[in-house]
């Protein structure tokens, strides 16, 4: 080893053992927060003292030593401790400016007065900011450099303060005594401290397993759920005298009620175990507006309310299943809770103008003062007090507040009882060259309203028996005719073999290989056309839903309703009619 190499391992070896500190459980954040607080501290009480020994006759020695302690040691140290490298150097010098202050004091007869008290603060100031390891280091050596200066140094030297005997060896005892206090006081904290991280550790082992465990029993769940909806939409259209019909009715009412509340429970279940992966991109706020009409439309009209939605060609930056999951749970609280009158979802600029607020307004019951932040507690319903399951578990302002805090987009709430309310959202414009129009809307709109599923060709690929045979039941009783297929290449044999279908849904877990977005993918890259599809799963990972946004393909969670179902094929079909634009 040449001497560049001694003195570059010797160099590395030194600020390895300045800069670290052994056994820390501190997380990088809260260590350079503490390492403030305690540099800070130190500074303000270094220059106190040091003005104040300055001022006083014969203690202007003691005063120069602090100030110097505090200037080129204590103050630096406040400064670098802002920047996670260098937190340990702030450590070490904020331990070296407390040794030089205290061994002066010790010098300068500073242990037959009130500085004994200071000079006892050592070790435990060692421990607090070097740990376990590191500490005893620093304080056992403090010891020992004191013993040797008053047993072996001082007697010697003219300028400094001849202590008796007696008075050195009970100092020394009593600096012995704290350093074993300090030291039992870090070790106690310190198993502390690690059993409280094995419980944290047990307890995020615990919340993966549970929801590994709801991400199973979703889709599960969603399976027959979904299934069972279809049976019992097609079962209404069937012919039924009173007494069947009021008995399908109320089964057709429980089903429903099921799916919401699945929908709402696992839902609430990923944001509580945030495992809600946030992805920012431009959003298209007349898409999302135009999905929730679909959704709602019918369930307004049911209901003898005006929906109304105030549109916007404007782009926003955001995360589009969220941020579509927060307007649903907003306007569907609106038509709950109005019993007459209008329920309006407007989009205004806002002031700074890079910013949208999104507001959704009713007519309806309003909320007294005392209820505006209670509203957002889970399972809290101000008119629900009998736990009335039809109106839900009252967890949807709750996931609107926690996706709101996720994505940070301010929600402001005015209300007043009696009067309706209105919720509004801040939401960030997109860069500017993203925004687009949308200019057949009304065009659409009114092609959808008179479109017809009759004779509509719909390929299925579904590999579950009940699901898939409830879902072709229900297609062919609105007309469809549906070619059932298995998997991917059982997809792929069979258009192939027929002409191009009108429009594909496909399950994202299929048997084989493939999943539904590849299924679709294959047979578009084969057909050499860009089939018409749709997605549908009992997934709720985040993943699915962003393989099935990046292949532009419309999600439906499982239990899937069959209006939303319908709305979609009608959506396509009108799309056919609607002319384009040059």
């Amino acid at each position: 080893m040449n001497l560049s190499q001694t003195f570059g391992w010797a160099y590395s070896s030194i600020r390895s053992w300045v800069t670290s500190r052994a056994e820390s459980e501190f997380a990088p954040q809260e260590r350079m927060r503490q390492v403030r607080v305690a540099t800070t501290i130190g500074v303000i009480v270094g220059i106190l003292f040091s003005i104040f020994n300055l001022l006083t006759p014969g203690m202007q020695t003691l005063g120069f030593i602090e100030l110097f302690a505090v200037v080129c040691l204590a103050t630096p140290a406040l400064i670098i401790s802002q920047y996670r490298r260098y937190v340990g150097f702030a450590e070490t010098m904020l331990l070296l400016a407390a040794i030089v202050i205290f061994g002066a004091l010790i010098v300068l007869g500073g242990i037959e007065s009130t500085g004994l008290f200071w000079v006892y603060t050592t070790p435990f100031l060692a421990f607090f900011l070097k740990g376990q390891r590191l500490g005893r280091f620093y304080s056992v050596g403090f010891l020992i450099a004191a013993a040797a200066y008053l047993m072996l140094l001082a007697p010697h030297l003219s300028f400094a303060r001849h202590y008796s005997p007696v008075t050195s060896f009970q100092f020394l005892l009593s600096l012995g005594f704290y350093t074993l206090v300090a030291a039992a006081f870090d070790y106690v904290r310190t198993r502390y401290d690690d059993q409280l991280r094995k419980e944290k550790e047990k307890a995020e082992a615990a919340y993966l397993v549970k929801s590994r465990f709801l991400a199973a029993a979703s889709h599960d769940l969603r399976q027959p759920a979904h299934a069972l909806g279809m049976f019992v939409s097609r079962l209404m259209q069937m012919p039924l005298d009173s007494r069947t019909g009021e008995i399908v009715a109320g089964v057709d009412a429980s089903t429903r009620a099921l799916q919401e509340m699945l929908d709402v429970f696992f839902d609430y279940s990923r944001l509580e175990a945030q495992s809600a992966e946030v992805v920012l991109r431009p959003v298209a706020l007349s898409t999302v507006l135009e999905q929730l009409g679909f959704f709602f439309n019918g369930i307004a009209a049911e209901k003898g309310l005006r929906l109304h939605f105030r549109g916007t060609n404007a782009w926003v930056q955001s995360d589009p299943v969220l941020i579509q999951r927060i307007l649903l749970n907003l306007v569907s609280n609106a038509l709950q809770y109005t019993q007459h009158g209008t329920v309006l979802v407007a989009c205004r600029p806002s002031h700074d103008e890079a910013h949208l607020r999104i507001e959704v307004w009713d007519s309806g019951i309003g909320i007294a003062q005392q209820h505006h932040e209670k509203i957002f507690e889970e399972f809290f319903q101000v008119e629900n007090q009998q736990r009335d399951r039809t109106k839900g578990l009252g967890l949807g302002l709750s996931m609107v507040s926690r996706s709101c805090r996720l994505l940070n987009h301010p929600l402001h709430l005015r209300s007043e009882l009696g009067r309706g309310s209105r919720f509004r959202l801040t939401v960030p414009l997109a860069p500017s060259g993203l925004q687009k129009s949308s200019s057949a809307d009304g065009e659409l709109c009114e092609a959808m309203a008179g479109a017809s599923l009759q004779n509509m060709h719909i390929l299925l690929v579904e590999d579950d028996a009940l699901g898939s045979s409830a879902l072709v039941g229900l297609l062919q009783s609105w007309g469809c005719s549906v070619t059932l297929a298995e998997s991917a290449q059982d997809a792929l044999e069979r258009v192939g073999r027929m002409p191009v279908p009108d429009f594909v849904i496909s399950d994202f877990r299929l048997s084989g290989s493939k999943n539904g977005v590849e299924a679709i993918d294959l047979m578009r890259e084969h057909l050499g056309v860009n089939l018409k599809a749709c997605l549908i799963s009992g997934d709720t990972a985040e993943d699915v839903k962003r393989k099935a946004a990046t292949a532009s393909l419309v999600l439906l969670q499982k239990p899937v309703a069959p209006s939303k179902l319908r709305s979609m094929l009608q959506r396509s079909r009108a799309n056919s009619a609607v002319p384009t634009h040059s």
